[in-house]
């Protein structure tokens, strides 16, 4: 297993440059701390400065005492190395949107969210039981979707972009109208918490996971249960569409990718009594399939052989998601855990850390979604995710 060192930086260290960038009266410092297992950790105050440049106002970058290397590369990104503990250069990016999720209070958090697909529009729930529509340019809200009756825990967009799919502890799945909160449709047949959401092309089938330890198959136009996939005695924790396969993250330690044509389970990855699997993505095209385990490592499979595992720290991992590159190649994975890390990994051809995605500090990730990439030298889809502060941050 690759084991990697990390640094984790201030969630806020944007203020700090941009101040120095500004000659805002000082001193601008954050702090940055590097780990890796088996040896002592580095601890360090960086202190940003001005930097007149011919043709622009630049910030350097100095650490006390050594041990880490910073380096300014511009207002939302920073490169960070420590020799000492053989971690590699990498980029630092804080969020270029942040959405405040104003109906959630802070000490729940977000629990799921979503972002239209169309753009423009944000759905999000918490705790208790309500969902809500925001404006993401504007960052004002839109409508309340309430109804559940226990806590939000998956939430998804039709294709539409107008209307919501979601998924609560109550035990039952629910389709909203994005535009006046109405709910025309509850579906209702799982003996437990609802875990994760699936849409089947336009949205006129819908998937549904459960700690029952079950898939569900609905239609959605005569709100009916179409088909139960009874695929373990513990939760279902996570699903991933990807054309007409399912992957299917198992409590049980195993990986499972169903093939809703044959309606049969195509292959199986791990056993149980395995570490428990809380997060999977899979890409059809490349055949990658890519699986967060509990103990906060992650298995990556290629065309059914497994090429590679990788952890960073201790903590669960809660989400993963696969991002695109504009390049094309095979796609980064997105980890997000339950200590707020949130990081990209490439696999060329070995597992490298290529970013840190930096605004959560100790909050649980809870969800990641991804978007199209915006302007020719984006490189890589827009990442989103939310954690227990009541922010959604795309980076």
């Amino acid at each position: 297993m690759h084991s990697f060192g990390f640094i984790s930086l201030q969630p806020d260290w944007p203020i700090d440059v941009a101040n120095a960038r500004n000659a805002v009266d000082g001193p601008h410092e954050f702090w940055a701390s590097a780990y890796r297992p088996g040896h002592d950790s580095v601890h360090r105050t960086v202190r940003a400065s001005a930097r007149a440049a011919a043709d622009a106002q630049l910030v350097s970058l100095d650490v006390d005492g050594g041990g880490l290397h910073a380096e300014y590369v511009g207002a939302r990104q920073l490169r960070l190395a420590c020799a000492a503990l053989d971690i590699p250069p990498a980029l630092f990016s804080a969020p270029r949107q942040t959405v405040a999720c104003t109906h959630i209070a802070r000490g729940s958090g977000v629990r799921a969210f979503d972002v239209s697909p169309l753009g423009g529009l944000l759905v999000a729930g918490g705790d208790d039981g309500a969902l809500d529509v925001y404006d993401t340019e504007a960052g004002t809200h839109r409508v309340q979707l309430a109804g559940h009756l226990g806590d939000v825990t998956c939430c998804r967009f039709f294709p539409s972009g107008q209307v919501v799919l979601s998924g609560a502890s109550d035990m039952r799945v629910k389709i909203w109208s994005a535009a006046d909160g109405s709910n025309p449709v509850t579906l209702v047949g799982h003996t437990a918490a609802v875990t994760d959401l699936a849409i089947i092309d336009v949205g006129k089938t819908v998937l549904s996971a459960a700690k029952d330890g079950s898939v569900r198959l609905w239609s959605c136009g005569a709100a009916e249960c179409l088909r139960t996939y009874e695929l373990s005695q513990m939760p279902v924790n996570a699903i991933c569409l990807a054309t007409s396969t399912l992957a299917v993250a198992c409590e049980d330690g195993r990986v499972l990718l169903l093939d809703l044509d044959s309606h049969q389970v195509s292959a199986e990855f791990g056993s149980i009594g395995d570490l428990p699997v809380r997060a999977v993505a899979y890409d059809a095209q490349t055949a990658l399939l890519v699986a967060g385990r509990a103990d906060g490592s992650v298995c990556v499979w290629l065309d059914g052989d497994q090429k590679t595992e990788f952890r960073r720290g201790q903590a669960p991992v809660s989400a993963v998601q696969l991002v695109s590159r504009q390049t094309g190649g095979t796609p980064l994975i997105c980890v997000g855990t339950e200590d707020g890390q949130l990081y990209l990994v490439s696999l060329d051809p070995d597992p490298e850390v290529s970013e840190d995605l930096v605004a959560f500090d100790v909050d649980p990730i809870c969800q990641i979604r991804v978007t199209p990439a915006v302007g020719q030298g984006a490189g890589r889809q827009q990442v989103w995710a939310a954690g227990q502060d009541s922010r959604v941050c795309r980076f």
